[in-house]
């Protein structure tokens, strides 16, 4: 009887766990993340089936925003394959802005480039992820080699790259986040471990130093959300005696309380910009009883390019140039700041 009790316990506590297949790599409507700091580095090394992670000392220390865009005719030719890019933009004033260049060829997934304030990687042999949805115990080994260009420590330096990019969904079960401000999370997730190490080589003979980055990638079972994702930077360079040897962290965790209010029902405080991107008529929906004030729009160099004291529901902006811009609002309720892109 005792054995039989066991096994029944057992059994339950397996299925209680079991994963979800992973049906996307980023996100397809505009998510924010907060950018969190934490007391230790959290330690992602257990791996396997009903995993229990505990990262419960996170505070916030910024926002992130994603949208996914379609690319422009240019970045098709810098990158080619390119179907849709990744827009990661972090406030500030001005934001900054990081892109990631995605090739999706029905369903099988790649990346083709990478664009930042520090680094740019042009992928000609581009680092495969796989064939979506991805299930738990799968991998994949690639071979990746491009072009760099970046900065180090002041130095302007570019050249060409060859290394290895790994892939595997290596790990499933409950993750914990504590509340640091937009509420706690406790869910059963899928995790993807992707792993990119290249050596850079500077006129086609001097190799200055490597880079690592390390990336986990938490997804919930019952919605398929990103809910977490970390990334580890390794950097050893000496770039003709620039010196850069250092680790960089980044932990984010997914505001998830933006993803329960409905299209047409908006608390008191809330407020929502459609479509996004836009191309022509942005429209601004408010909770009932509200009423605008005022609204100014930034570019992303922090220059104001629309300014109107009235009350309106709607923004003509087939005029702006292609790109991120930052609207800020005042309402009845209080002040608003939020993020679209102009196609």
């Amino acid at each position: 009887m005792k054995q039989k009790l066991l096994l029944t316990f057992l059994m339950s506590s397996i299925l209680s766990f079991a994963q979800a297949p992973i049906s996307q790599f980023v996100n397809s409507s505009e998510k924010d993340y907060a950018i969190l700091d934490s007391t230790n580095p959290i330690d992602e090394s257990a791996t396997g089936a009903a995993v229990t992670w505990n990262f419960t000392s996170l505070s916030q220390v910024g926002t992130n925003t994603d949208t996914n865009v379609a690319p422009t005719s240019t970045e098709q030719s810098t990158y080619p394959g390119t179907t849709e890019v990744s827009v990661v933009t972090t406030d500030g004033m001005p934001p900054t802005e990081s892109r990631l260049y995605i090739s999706d060829q029905s369903g099988t997934i790649s990346i083709t480039g990478l664009a930042q304030e520090t680094l740019s990687l042009n992928l000609t042999n581009n680092a495969t992820l796989g064939a979506f949805p991805l299930t738990f115990s799968y991998s994949n080994a690639d071979t990746v080699s491009g072009t760099f260009a970046g900065d180090a420590g002041g130095t302007p330096v570019s050249g060409t790259f060859t290394g290895d990019f790994d892939t595997s969904v290596d790990a499933y079960g409950a993750l914990n986040l504590n509340d640091f401000g937009l509420g706690a999370y406790n869910g059963n997730v899928t995790r993807i471990k992707t792993e990119l190490d290249i050596s850079l080589v500077v006129a086609g003979i001097f190799n200055i130093g490597t880079v690592t980055q390390t990336s986990y990638f938490y997804y919930d079972d019952v919605d398929g959300n990103l809910v977490f994702r970390t990334s580890t930077n390794v950097i050893d360079i000496d770039a003709f005696g620039t010196v850069i040897n250092e680790t960089i962290r980044l932990y984010e965790a997914l505001d998830r309380s933006t993803l329960s209010i409905a299209n047409n029902t908006l608390s008191a405080n809330e407020l929502k910009l459609f479509p996004n991107p836009v191309s022509a008529d942005l429209n601004i929906k408010l909770a009932d009883n509200s009423s605008m004030r005022s609204a100014q729009i930034f570019d992303i160099n922090g220059r104001t390019v629309f300014n109107v004291e009235d009350d309106f529901r709607t923004i003509d902006v087939s005029g702006l140039q292609s790109g991120l811009y930052i609207l800020n609002i005042e309402t009845t309720d209080g002040f608003f700041t939020k993020r679209f892109i102009k196609k």
